[in-house]
């Protein structure tokens, strides 16, 4: 076994050792190569080596064992494949052990109070905002994936996200499940129908959302919040009370985001939505009338109909939230229409 150091500043014994019992093997060239994947440690290429039968390789990389078995060939490994990463020991082994050096990679930075407040804020901050940008006609759903990106740790770890308005499809691993919740089904590709777009509430909006913790907790490098939140209707002024459990880590960027999340309506509450009232189905009836008219004025000015019928009807119809039984007047080879 030959070692040819680069440069006389990398300790190859430092960071891999090896032993060697292994009277099948041709000659074993080991030489140092640029440092590679992490700065923290040189990698190393094994080249010109063939293993025969009765000499198995095992090798310790990243914490994995793998074993080549006699016969196998190998030329041009890089570290990746081979080499001892920051500080971890590759073994040569029939019959012995290694000790390593401790790593050399920095811890991550814990993550603080102030730090789950301020996601906090920027979270209701964005609930809020979107409604607005909606009620306003404006890209509701670029800034709510905008929010979303600077939010959530979707790309940089698992999301264990469980929303509250979500009976099908009551988990959300993936960033676009995510946007289906909060922004609506049927604006998103793939989307869910159950989802009427929570960051909108529907169509009626939120006004505010306000967090209550009941407890932050600050434990092996991340932060868990739970409490409750309440959501103000942006249309009626009424407030939501849910109850939530948040959990927050240190992305690879350096960003605080959410990892955990979990929503539920509080023990008691979920007999059902408050009576529906003579005054509320009076004001559906003046919206369904100016829509009908408005969209006819929009027509006639060559402006877009198709998109105004399409929020009128998001705000009307409770397609998306309940079955609809819809039997139009000018309707006769289809006359029933179950879906929107």
């Amino acid at each position: 076994v030959s070692f040819a150091p680069l440069s006389p500043s990398l300790s190859l014994s430092h960071h891999i050792i090896f032993l060697l019992n292994m009277p099948s093997m041709s000659t074993l060239r080991l030489t140092s190569a640029r440092p590679a994947l992490r700065a923290s440690g040189p990698a190393f290429r094994l080249s010109q080596t063939s293993v025969r039968r009765g000499a198995p390789l095992v090798r310790a990389m990243e914490g994995e064992i793998a074993t080549l078995v006699g016969g196998i060939t190998l030329g041009g490994l890089t570290g990746a494949a081979l080499g001892a990463l920051n500080g971890r020991v590759s073994t040569l082994e029939t019959g012995g052990s290694a000790s390593s050096s401790s790593s050399s990679a920095s811890a991550v930075r814990p993550v603080t109070k102030a730090e789950v407040l301020e996601v906090q804020k920027n979270w209701a901050g964005a609930i809020a905002a979107c409604s607005k940008i909606y009620k306003d006609n404006g890209d509701y759903i670029g800034a709510a994936g905008d929010a979303a990106s600077q939010l959530y740790a979707y790309g940089h770890s698992n999301v264990l996200f469980k929303p509250t308005k979500a009976a099908q499809y009551p988990f959300r691993p993936t960033a676009g499940e995510a946007m289906s919740y909060f922004v609506g089904g049927k604006v998103v590709d793939n989307g869910y129908d159950e989802d009427g777009g929570f960051a909108i509430n529907g169509g009626k909006g939120w006004a505010s959302c306000v967090y209550k913790n009941h407890k932050i907790e600050l434990v092996g490098g991340i932060g868990i919040a739970m409490g409750t939140y309440d959501f103000t209707d942006a249309t009626d002024g009424s407030v939501s009370t849910v109850e939530y459990t948040f959990g927050y880590r240190r992305c690879d960027d350096g960003k605080v985001r959410i990892f955990l999340h979990h929503s539920s309506v509080p023990y008691g509450s979920g007999s059902g939505p408050a009576p529906v009232t003579e005054a509320e189905v009076l004001d559906v009836q003046k919206n369904w009338a100016a829509a009908i008219a408005g969209c006819s004025k929009i027509y006639k000015d060559g402006g877009d109909y198709i998109g105004a019928a399409q929020k009128a009807a998001g705000d009307l119809y409770a397609y998306g939230h309940s079955d609809v039984l819809f039997k139009p007047t000018k309707a006769r080879e289809y006359p029933f229409r179950p879906t929107a």
